[in-house]
């Protein structure tokens, strides 16, 4: 390799010699008269050949081919083992219970029938009733017995009023006559409309009966079934 290197060198010495002495021949030439009057002569010039240059090739390689990449093996998944489906046993039925039989109810307790009534006074209000007249009228009348009804009572004290245990009409205390009524002339002739009660008294003026009423009188006439002209109280002692 040193030796090679050194002939490089000197032919490279040499031609670049030779080349210098060319320039300076032609440098020369154009200074001198005489060389100028001369012809020119036809002086070959050396071109220099450029040098080919080499690149040298890359070396070849051996690339190794890739060898392919193995997929990771998938593991096999285990399926879970089916638990297996342990079947209740069926309900034992139960025997039903046997029916018992009701209690037999006590025997019937005899029963005590309810007490009379028994009124706190000496007459009790039977009933009352209208009818259709010429003029108001407000008739009480009294039994003794309830049972008969052929007992009017004569000379019993009766009050009718507008309210219960009020002052009576006309402030009149009246006495049944006898056949057991008395008469409180509210209009003859002519109609009265108001509200009537009556009742039994003894001679203090002290109730001894329950009240009856309250009547509604009016002006209705005769064909009206609701008329009420005349009004009458019904009382009777021993109930």
């Amino acid at each position: 390799m040193t030796v090679l290197k050194w002939k490089r060198i000197v032919s490279m010495l040499l031609f670049s010699f030779a080349a210098l002495t060319v320039i300076l021949a032609c440098s020369i030439s154009g200074n001198v008269p005489f060389l100028a009057q001369a012809e020119p002569t036809a002086t070959r010039r050396i071109t220099r050949v450029a040098r080919a240059t080499f690149t040298p090739r890359p070396q070849v390689t051996d690339t190794p081919i890739p060898k392919p990449t193995q997929e990771p093996t998938k593991e096999p998944t285990v399926e879970p083992s089916p638990v297996p489906v342990t079947e209740a046993p069926p309900p034992t039925k139960k025997p039903a219970p046997k029916p018992t039989n009701p209690p037999a109810p006590p025997p019937p307790q005899p029963t005590t029938p309810p007490q009379p009534t028994t009124n706190p006074y000496r007459y009790s209000f039977i009933k009352s009733e209208c009818v259709h007249s010429g003029g108001s009228h407000v008739f009480v009348v009294v039994y003794s017995d309830y049972k008969n009804p052929n007992s009017q009572l004569p000379g019993a004290r009766v009050i009718a009023s507008y309210a219960p245990d009020s002052p009576p009409f006309g402030d009149q205390v009246g006495e049944t006559d006898a056949e057991g009524k008395f008469d409180y002339v509210m209009r003859e002739p002519g109609v009265w409309t108001g509200t009537a009660y009556a009742w039994v008294v003894d001679r203090n003026n002290t109730r001894i009966s329950d009240i009856g009423g309250p009547v509604e009188l009016n002006d209705k006439g005769p064909d009206d079934p609701g008329t009420c002209h005349v009004a009458k109280f019904y009382f009777a002692g021993g109930k």
